[in-house]
């Protein structure tokens, strides 16, 4: 018998082994803009359903003094922790990079890559009473054109520039002394980003993407599954053969772009195939800023519905950001609390 404490982390458990958990759980993200916009009626809906992860909703976000101006808008410029500066323009969505600590790959020989953040493994153990817990966000793309601009680094990877391959070999020791953290810490799910999609196509040459950064990525997973953890990886966009390296890399876990996904039912019968979960992130194209309550509890209960016959394999994922109205925030939260 699962004793109450720790039935959300069970549910997850069930999730990724389809083991018929008794409810699909459910994962809040803390999103800065929806609750700015939205304020305190969106944190009470948070806090009346409560998630499946270790989150707790208790203060409103507002922008540091001297980011608005006298007419109301928001902007403000960044350093991040690794050089990098970022232009914000809506309060609460990510910028762009304006600035870059180096001016190119030969010149990032010298870059020293920011400190490790500390793991708090008494918070972490506490936590794990009643969650499995997922942290990090590993990531080899995304990181680089953070570092570099995206033209240059695409061409830079075409050409396969001998200064970038360095580049990237170090900066996956630096995850994996990142990742090793984390499992001595005893994190549950480690978390991957990396977009390698557009909307209907590969960016980079699937011949690249398996050449240069697969072999990374397959070094970098390793040591977790040695440890019996899980890996949970992000990937936005179109997916092609790049979900079969996925696959191949033994992934735990994906969190697609759901329209995209769900769009070739053979992703799905080779995630229940190779016991691979998924977030189910509802779509925030239409659907959740443009779609109406109706549709929006239509959807959420066709998804239940395939992972309540799958057995297990999902997990609603809810992160509210500023551009869907209320009704169908409300709608939303509702939905998934009653069909799950």
């Amino acid at each position: 018998m699962i004793e109450l404490k720790n039935i959300s982390r069970q549910r997850m458990l069930d999730a990724f082994e389809f083991n018929n958990p008794d409810k699909i759980p459910v994962v809040y993200h803390p999103s800065t803009a929806g609750l700015y916009v939205h304020g305190k009626k969106l944190l009470d809906l948070f806090n009346e359903y409560p998630p499946d992860n270790p989150i707790t909703f208790g203060t409103i976000p507002s922008p540091p003094a001297g980011t608005i101006d006298s007419n109301g808008r928001y902007h403000e410029f960044k350093i991040d922790e690794w050089g990098t500066e970022w232009e914000y323009l809506i309060y609460g969505i990510w910028g762009h990079p304006k600035k870059y600590p180096f001016k190119n790959w030969d010149e990032a020989v010298d870059y020293q890559f920011p400190s490790l953040p500390a793991i708090d493994s008494a918070v972490l153990a506490e936590q794990q009473k009643e969650y499995l817990v997922f942290s990090g966000w590993i990531s080899i793309f995304e990181k680089l054109h953070a570092l570099r601009p995206l033209d240059e680094l695409l061409m830079d990877i075409l050409t396969e520039e001998p200064a970038l391959l360095k580049f990237i070999d170090r900066l996956a020791e630096y995850w994996l002394e990142e990742i090793h953290r984390m499992l001595d810490a005893g994190v549950d799910v480690i978390m991957f980003g990396d977009d390698w999609g557009t909307q209907n196509n590969h960016i980079i040459a699937p011949e690249l993407f398996q050449s240069i950064f697969k072999p990374h990525y397959k070094r970098l997973m390793e040591p977790i599954h040695k440890a019996g953890k899980k890996v949970f990886f992000h990937i936005c966009g179109f997916l092609g053969s790049t979900f079969d390296d996925l696959i191949d890399l033994n992934i735990d876990g994906i969190w697609p772009q759901i329209n995209l996904f769900e769009s070739n039912p053979a992703y799905i019968e080779k995630c229940r195939e190779h016991k691979v979960v998924m977030y189910i992130h509802p779509d925030r194209q239409y659907l959740i800023p443009n779609g109406s309550p109706k549709e929006i509890d239509t959807a959420i209960k066709r998804y239940a519905e395939k992972y309540h016959t799958l057995g297990g394999g999902g997990i609603f994922y809810i992160e509210i950001e500023n551009d869907a109205p209320f009704e169908n925030i409300k709608a939303l939260i509702e939905s998934v609390h009653k069909w799950r």
